[in-house]
C-alpha cells in the first residue's frame, strides 16, 4: 500500500483529486450475462481453463450446470483484482469504478465538486467498451461517452485519457489523422478539434509510468490551448471595434505610415497583436483562469522535468532536430509592395544575400529621404541536409563522449520520425562502424538549417534604388526601373514612391540621360562587378534627333524571396558584427 500512496501523492503533484476509471469490467453483474463479456483470462480461470467451451454460457446456465452458487461472488472479486487498477486505489485519491453504462458515467460526472478550480478530475476511459445494450454498435458507448467529457471539460475541470490494453493505433501518430479518426467514429469537427489533443493512448500496466504522467501533463496543455480560441475571437471583437474608431478618425493611420514606414494593413496587424496581448493577460490573470489552467501546467510541468533536468545536451538536441524536420519554411513572405527592411533575403543569381542594414537607417520618413544612401547585404547559405543514419549518428556523436546518446528518450523521438528499431540500435550505439551506418534518405525526412553568413562573407554596399526597385510592378522576371513604373506602382508607400521618383532622377543626372549605350554599359559593369545582378539600360529616341537618351533599367535575376525572423537575422547580424581576424571587404560603387 505504501507504494500505491507514493504514486497517488504524485496524482496530487499533478493537480489530480479525482480518478473515474470507466471500463466494461466494471458492469453490473446479471446472471443473464454471456461469460465471454467478461476477461477471458478472468473465466478461463474460473472454469478451470474451459473458457473456449463455457464461454457461450450465460452466468445462470453455467451455475446450473457446474453447481457453482457462489459464482458471481467469486466473478466479483476476480474483477475487483485486476492489476492496472490496483495502482489508482487508496485514501489520498477519490477513485470511482464505472461500467460502460451511460447515466452512470453522467451522474458521476455531474457529482464532481469543481469549485476548486486548481484539481483536476481524471478520466480514464478504456478504449474497447463492450455493448452493455443489445443493438449498439460497438463503439456507441464510447463515442456518447466523448462526447459527454467533451461537454464538461471546462465546467467540471476534466483530464482525459485513453486507457487501453492495445498498441496506439497507426492512425493517431499525426494531428491530421488523428482528427480523421475522431471523425470517422462519429464525432462532429468541432468536438474532433478540441478532443484530439485530449486522445493520448495509456498502456494497461500495474505499475504506473512516467508516460503515464506525461500523458496527464498533455491533457493540461490541451485545456489550456482550447481557451485560445476565445482569446483570438474577443481579440477580433476589440479589434474591429478599434478600427471603427481609427476608421472615424482617419489620420491616426497616418503618422505610422508616413514616418515609421508601415503600410496600413502593418498597422491593422499591430493592432490586432496588441489588442490580442491586452485580452491574453485580461483571461489569464490571478482572478480568472490562472489556478485554472496555468498553475496546472506549471505544477505538473515541474514534477514531470524531474527526470530529465540532467540532459540538456541530449533535449537540446532533440529540440533542434525537431525544428530542423518540422520548421521547413524559415522565410516569411513579403508582400512585393513592402518597403525593404532589415532581415529581407535577397536572391540574385543562384546565391542569396541578407539586408544587415537597420531599419532606423533604412526608414523613408515624411521628408521623402532615409538616413543612408547604401544598404550593406552579406551572402547567407541554409544548406540543408538529408536524414540518414550516417548524419543522425554524427551529431549524435558531438554531443561529447559523457553523454548517453543510447537513452530511452532518444529512441523514442528517433521512432517518431519513423525509424525502425534495428536503425535506432545503429544510430545510438557508438561503436557501430561507420560503413555499417545507412547513408540512404529515411522517409523523405530533410534537415533544414538555419541561415549562416558563408565562411567567406563578405559585406557589400549597393546603391538603395536597385533594392528600392524590388517594390516596383514586375512581369517576366524583370523589373522595370523607369518613372512611368515608380507612378503606375500605386501599392507602395506614398512617401517611398516620392523617394524613389527622386532617387531615379538623381541616378540617371549622375550616369548621364545623355549618355552613350556603350558608356552605360560600362558603368552597369562596374556596379555589379562583384554582385551577379543582371541590368540593361532602356533607351529612347531624343525628340527626333536622332539620339537616344537614357529612360531607366532593366533589372533581371534579382528576387525578394522573404523575410527572417528579426531574432534569427540579429543572430547572423551579431555573428557578423563578432568576426575576428579579417577585415569584410566593403566595395563602395563610383555612383
Amino acid at each position: 500500500m505504501k507504494r500505491y500512496n507514493l504514486m497517488n501523492d504524485k496524482f496530487k503533484d499533478y493537480g489530480v483529486s479525482t480518478i473515474i476509471a470507466i471500463d466494461d469490467i466494471f458492469n453490473d453483474i446479471n446472471e443473464g450475462d454471456k461469460l465471454e463479456k467478461f476477461l477471458p483470462e478472468v473465466i478461463d480461470d474460473l472454469t478451470g481453463g474451459q473458457y473456449d467451451f463455457f464461454h457461450d454460457y450465460t452466468i445462470s446456465e453455467y451455475i446450473n450446470e457446474l453447481g457453482e452458487e457462489d459464482f458471481i461472488d467469486k466473478l466479483k472479486f476476480s474483477l475487483e483484482q485486476i492489476e492496472h487498477y490496483k495502482c489508482f486505489q487508496s485514501d489520498n485519491i477519490d477513485f470511482k469504478k464505472i461500467g460502460a453504462d451511460y447515466s452512470q458515467v453522467e451522474r458521476a460526472i455531474n457529482e464532481i465538486n469543481a469549485t476548486d478550480k486548481s484539481r483536476k478530475h481524471l478520466i480514464l476511459l478504456d478504449r474497447t467498451l463492450q455493448n452493455p445494450v443489445a443493438g449498439l454498435g460497438s463503439d456507441d458507448v464510447f463515442v456518447n461517452i466523448l462526447k459527454l467529457i467533451h461537454s464538461k471539460l471546462r465546467e467540471k475541470n476534466l483530464l482525459l485519457l485513453i486507457y487501453t490494453d492495445s498498441d496506439t493505433p497507426d492512425a493517431l501518430n499525426s494531428f491530421e489523422s488523428a482528427k480523421d479518426y475522431l471523425r470517422t467514429l462519429g464525432l462532429d469537427e468541432s468536438i474532433a478539434e478540441q478532443l484530439v489533443l485530449h486522445f493520448n493512448y495509456v498502456q494497461k500496466t500495474e505499475e504506473l509510468s512516467s508516460d503515464f504522467f506525461d500523458n496527464i501533463l498533455k491533457s493540461q496543455k490541451a485545456n489550456y490551448i482550447s481557451e485560445y480560441k476565445n482569446i483570438f475571437e474577443e481579440s477580433y471583437s476589440k479589434l474591429t471595434e478599434r478600427l471603427w474608431q481609427l476608421n472615424q478618425n482617419q489620420v491616426l493611420f497616418y503618422y505610422d505610415y508616413i514616418n515609421e514606414g508601415q503600410h496600413v494593413d502593418n498597422i491593422i496587424y499591430e493592432t490586432f497583436l496588441t489588442k490580442f496581448k491586452q485580452v491574453y493577460s485580461d483571461t489569464f490573470n490571478e482572478v480568472n483562469n490562472h489556478k485554472e489552467l496555468i498553475n496546472p501546467i506549471r505544477r505538473s510541468m515541474q514534477q514531470s522535468v524531474q527526470s530529465v533536468q540532467k540532459k540538456s545536451k541530449i533535449l537540446r538536441f532533440l529540440k533542434e532536430l525537431d525544428l530542423g524536420l518540422t520548421f521547413n519554411d524559415r522565410l516569411r513572405k513579403i508582400s512585393a509592395s513592402t518597403d525593404i527592411s532589415f532581415g529581407d533575403v535577397i536572391k540574385i543569381g543562384a546565391k542569396k544575400y541578407l539586408i544587415v542594414s537597420q531599419d532606423c537607417d533604412m526608414t523613408i520618413r515624411d521628408d521623402d529621404n532615409r538616413r543612408l544612401s547604401y544598404i550593406q547585404l552579406v551572402e547567407i547559405e541554409d544548406a540543408s541536409e538529408i536524414v540518414t543514419e550516417k548524419l543522425l549518428s554524427k551529431k549524435l556523436k558531438k554531443l561529447g563522449s559523457n553523454v548517453g546518446i543510447d537513452d530511452p528518450i532518444v529512441k523514442e523521438t528517433l521512432k517518431r520520425y519513423g525509424l525502425s528499431q534495428d536503425s535506432i540500435n545503429r544510430v545510438v550505439n557508438r561503436q557501430t562502424p561507420t560503413d555499417e551506418l545507412g547513408t540512404n534518405q529515411i522517409n523523405d525526412l530533410v534537415l533544414y538549417n538555419d541561415f549562416k553568413e558563408t565562411n567567406d562573407f563578405k559585406i557589400y554596399l549597393i546603391d538603395c534604388i536597385w533594392l528600392d526597385a524590388l517594390l516596383l510592378k514586375s512581369s517576366d522576371n524583370r523589373i522595370i526601373l523607369s518613372e512611368q513604373n515608380i507612378s503606375n506602382s500605386h501599392e507602395i508607400r506614398y512617401a517611398t514612391r516620392n523617394y524613389l521618383k527622386n532617387k531615379f532622377r538623381e541616378l540617371i543626372d549622375r550616369i548621364g540621360e545623355d549618355s552613350s549605350q556603350d558608356v552605360v554599359d560600362k558603368i552597369i559593369k562596374y556596379i555589379f562587378e562583384d554582385i551577379a545582378i543582371e541590368c540593361e539600360g532602356i533607351f529612347s529616341d531624343n525628340g527626333g534627333t536622332g539620339k537616344t537618351k537614357l529612360t531607366g533599367f532593366t533589372l533581371k535575376n534579382i528576387e525578394r524571396i522573404g523575410r527572417l525572423d528579426r531574432l534569427d537575422a540579429m543572430k547572423i547580424f551579431k555573428s557578423i558584427v563578432d568576426h575576428e581576424g579579417r577585415i569584410p571587404d566593403i566595395r563602395i560603387p563610383l555612383i
